[in-house]
C-alpha cells in the first residue's frame, strides 16, 4: 500500500472513531456515584472504560504539563461554566492526552473514552478542539452538604473541579510537607473537622472503635499536590516555606493541626486518596497555628522535673569520636549536618530545663571523653551556669550498654538530685526456629536504670530509661502467625514488646520506692504492652495478651535463663503504672507516621506517685514538623536549615513535674 493510502487510511480510521462519538456534557459523565455511568465496571479491569466515545465541552483549569510519577498522565482538567445545578455531580474532569496544546481558560470541546483509572474518571482524549479563550473559572468553595454520608463523598462529588478550601471548609493539616510512601514523592495531607488519630491510641486493637478509627482517617483525608514533581527541600505551591525575616528560626511553616485558611486547586484521585493539585501560590496566611510553637514547655512546676528525649541517632563516631560495636553511624552524613543536629538538640535539651534526661537513640560509644554522650554533654555545659549543669549516670563496670550501634544513656543535674545506684535491666532476646526470611532471632536494648535521691525532699526515685523493640522490623509471630498482615495495626513485634513490658514490670517491683518507666516504648496508648505495663480498665474481660515465644535473659537458649518458651504466654498482670500524659491530656500526641499522630513515649508512673505528679506533658517541637527541617541534607538540598529545637528529632520530648 502506498504512503497516500496508509495516510488516507489512517484518516478514515480517526474519522470513524470520532464521527458517531455521542454528545453529552461532564456531569451525565460523572454522574452522582463514585464511578461513571457510562463506564463497563464489569469488565474486570484496573482502568474498565466506556464502550463507545463521547464529546463534551469545557473550559480547561489546569494542566498538566509532565507525567507525576506513574498515577498523573500528562493533560488537563475541564469544567463545565454552568453546570447543572446538581451538587451530586461534579462539574469538572481530567482530560488525558499528551499531544494536544491548550492553554489556561480555553473553551474546548473534548471526544473520547471514559475511564475509571483506579477510580479516577478521566476522558482519553482522540480529538480536541479549541473554540476560542474566555475568562478563567473561579474556584468553587468545597464544603459539605447534608447528603453526604462521609468527607469522602463531599470530595467525590468535586472530582475534576477547580475548589477552593477554606477556613469554612473545615480541614486541618493531617501531615505536613513530607514523603509520601504510597506516591513516593514529596506532599503534604489534611483532614477534615480533626487530625487523624491513630486507631490505637484511644480504642484497644481490632476493636469496632478501632477499626471506625481507621476508616474515618481514610474517609476524611485529603493529600495536597503539586503539578510537578517538588524539588529537594521545596514546596512548589509555598515559595516562601523556611524563610525567615531573620536567622533563628523559620516564620513559614506548616504544623500538624494547622486551619487551611486558603488552599486552591483542582480534585484528582490516585493511590487510594482523592488529591488536591494546588494552582494558586500561598503564603503564610493561607495557615492559622492552632497548635502553635513554644520557645520551652508549657509544663506546671513542681519540686523535680524528668524528661525523656529521643535524640535522633546522635553519633560522633565519624567524626573523631569512639567507635561502637556495630562499626556503623545511622547520623549525620557530614561534619556540618552533625553541627546542625548538635546545635538543633542542645536548643531543645536546655529548653527542657529538665532535673533528670533520659536519652534515646545516642551512639553506644562508651563514657569516654570522645563519647557521643560527653561530646554532648559538653555541649550542653558550655550553655548553662555551673549549678544548672548536667552529669551522666554510669552503671558500675559498664563500658558500654548492651552490643547495639545506639543505646540509652541518662543525664542529671547534681544541684537537684543525687545518684543512689545505677543498675542495667537486660531485656529479653528472641531465639524462636527461623521462618522464611525470619531468622527468629530478635533483640531489644537493655533498660538503664538509675535510682536518684531528690536533694530537697530526701525521696527515692528510680528511673527506668527504655526503647523497646521497633515496630517496623519483623518477628517470628508476625511471619509464622500473622502471615505478615497486621490486622491489629499494632506493628510488628508487639508480642515480644509484650515480652519486654512484662519482664520489665517483674523487675522493678523488686525495687522499692517511687518509680519512673521512661521512653520510646514503641506502642501506641492502648496497644499490648502498654496495658501490661498500666491496667486492663479499656479491655474486654476475654481479650488475650499474649507474649513471644522462645524468649530468653542475658543470652541465647545455651547461654541466657528462660522466660517464655515454645508456646510464649498469656499475660494476665498489669503493673498498674499511670499513663501520665494521657491521665493529664488525653488527646496529646508525640509522634506522626503515615498520616496519624498518637503517642510512643512515655513516663509511666508508679501507683505510689499518683499524689505527688503536678504535670505530664508533650512538647509538640519534633512530631507536628515538616521532616524537611532534620539536620540531613539529602533530601532537602539548599533549603534554609535553622539550629532551633524545632524538628531536632521525629519523637517530642515528655516531661513529667513532681512535688513532694
Amino acid at each position: 500500500m502506498s504512503v497516500k493510502h496508509l495516510m488516507l487510511a489512517a484518516l478514515c480510521s480517526a474519522t470513524s472513531t470520532t464521527a458517531f462519538a455521542q454528545h453529552s456534557n461532564i456531569m451525565t459523565l460523572q454522574g452522582s456515584a463514585d464511578v461513571s455511568p457510562v463506564v463497563n465496571t464489569s469488565s474486570g479491569s484496573n482502568t474498565p472504560q466506556s464502550a463507545k466515545q463521547y464529546t463534551v465541552s469545557g473550559i480547561v483549569t489546569a494542566i498538566q504539563r509532565k507525567a507525576l510519577g506513574k498515577d498523573v498522565r500528562p493533560g488537563f482538567f475541564i469544567q463545565d461554566p454552568l453546570g447543572d445545578n446538581n451538587p451530586q455531580t461534579s462539574d469538572g474532569i481530567f482530560v488525558v492526552s499528551a499531544s494536544h496544546k491548550v492553554n489556561l481558560g480555553d473553551n474546548v470541546k473534548v471526544t473520547g473514552t471514559v475511564v475509571e483509572a483506579y477510580g479516577w474518571t478521566q476522558i482519553r482524549a482522540a480529538k480536541i478542539d479549541t473554540s476560542g479563550t474566555t475568562e478563567q473559572l473561579k474556584a468553587q468553595m468545597l464544603q459539605s452538604i447534608a447528603s453526604d454520608e462521609d468527607f469522602s463523598q463531599t470530595l467525590e462529588r468535586h472530582e475534576g473541579m477547580l475548589v477552593t478550601i477554606g477556613a469554612g471548609s473545615k480541614m486541618l493539616v493531617s501531615r505536613t510537607f513530607g514523603y509520601d510512601r504510597q506516591a513516593r514523592r514529596n506532599n503534604m495531607a489534611i483532614a477534615h473537622r480533626s487530625i487523624n488519630r491513630q486507631a490505637n491510641q484511644l480504642f484497644y486493637p481490632n476493636s469496632p472503635q478501632a477499626r471506625e478509627q481507621h476508616q474515618s482517617n481514610q474517609a476524611r483525608n485529603l493529600t495536597i499536590e503539586s503539578s510537578q514533581k517538588a524539588g529537594k527541600g521545596e514546596i512548589p505551591w509555598y515559595p516562601k516555606f523556611a524563610q525567615a525575616n531573620h536567622a533563628a528560626t523559620a516564620e513559614n511553616y506548616i504544623r500538624i493541626g494547622d486551619r487551611v485558611n486558603q488552599l486552591t486547586g483542582v480534585l484528582g484521585y490516585s493511590h487510594g486518596q482523592y488529591r488536591l493539585y494546588v494552582t494558586q501560590e500561598v503564603t503564610s496566611d493561607s495557615f492559622t497555628h492552632l497548635n502553635p510553637r513554644t520557645n520551652k514547655p508549657q509544663l506546671k512546676q513542681g519540686d523535680v522535673t524528668v524528661a525523656t528525649f529521643n535524640v535522633l541517632n546522635y553519633f560522633n563516631s565519624p567524626f573523631g569520636g569512639d567507635s561502637n560495636p556495630s562499626n556503623k553511624s545511622r547520623g549525620a552524613a557530614s561534619k556540618k549536618e552533625f553541627e546542625m543536629q548538635g546545635n538543633k538538640i542542645v536548643k531543645a535539651i536546655i529548653a527542657l530545663d529538665a532535673d533528670i534526661i533520659g536519652l534515646m537513640e545516642i551512639e553506644n560509644n562508651g563514657y569516654g571523653k570522645k563519647s557521643a554522650l560527653v561530646d554532648l554533654l559538653s555541649r550542653i555545659n558550655k550553655q548553662l551556669p555551673t549549678n544548672e549543669q548536667y552529669q551522666f549516670a554510669q552503671a558500675k563496670d559498664s563500658a558500654l550498654i548492651g552490643t547495639a550501634a545506639i543505646t540509652n544513656q541518662v543525664i542529671y543535674r547534681p544541684s537537684s538530685v543525687s545518684v543512689a545506684k545505677v543498675q542495667i535491666i537486660s531485656m529479653p532476646q528472641q531465639h524462636a526456629p527461623q521462618v522464611g526470611k525470619e531468622s527468629g532471632n530478635n533483640f531489644m536494648r537493655d533498660a538503664l536504670t538509675p535510682t536518684f535521691i531528690i536533694n530537697k525532699s530526701g525521696e527515692r526515685l528510680t528511673i527506668s530509661i527504655n526503647h523497646f523493640k521497633s515496630k517496623g522490623s519483623t518477628c517470628w509471630e508476625d511471619v509464622a502467625l500473622q502471615g505478615n498482615k497486621d490486622i491489629d495495626r499494632q506493628g510488628s513485634c508487639e508480642n515480644f514488646r509484650v515480652s519486654g513490658a512484662y519482664y520489665l514490670g517483674s523487675q522493678l517491683a523488686k525495687i522499692d520506692g517511687h518509680k519512673l518507666i521512661i521512653g520510646d516504648l514503641n506502642s501506641y496508648a492502648l496497644e499490648d504492652p502498654i496495658s501490661v505495663l498500666t491496667h486492663r480498665d479499656s479491655l474486654p474481660t476475654d481479650y488475650k495478651i499474649t507474649a513471644a515465644r522462645d524468649t530468653y535473659i542475658g543470652g541465647d537458649q545455651h547461654t541466657g535463663t528462660l522466660l517464655h518458651g515454645a508456646k510464649g504466654a498469656i499475660i494476665e498482670k498489669s503493673f498498674g503504672y499511670i499513663n501520665t500524659v494521657q491521665a493529664k491530656h488525653p488527646q496529646a500526641f508525640g509522634y506522626s507516621f503515615s498520616n496519624v499522630v498518637g503517642t510512643l513515649d512515655y513516663i509511666l508512673a508508679s501507683p505510689s506517685l499518683s499524689q505527688h505528679i503536678v504535670d505530664a506533658i508533650e512538647w509538640n517541637i519534633n512530631s507536628p514538623e515538616s521532616t524537611l527541617f532534620e539536620y540531613p541534607r539529602k533530601y532537602t538540598g539548599k533549603m534554609n536549615k535553622y539550629g532551633d529545637p524545632y524538628r531536632s528529632s521525629d519523637h517530642d520530648p515528655v516531661l513529667i513535674s513532681l512535688k513532694f
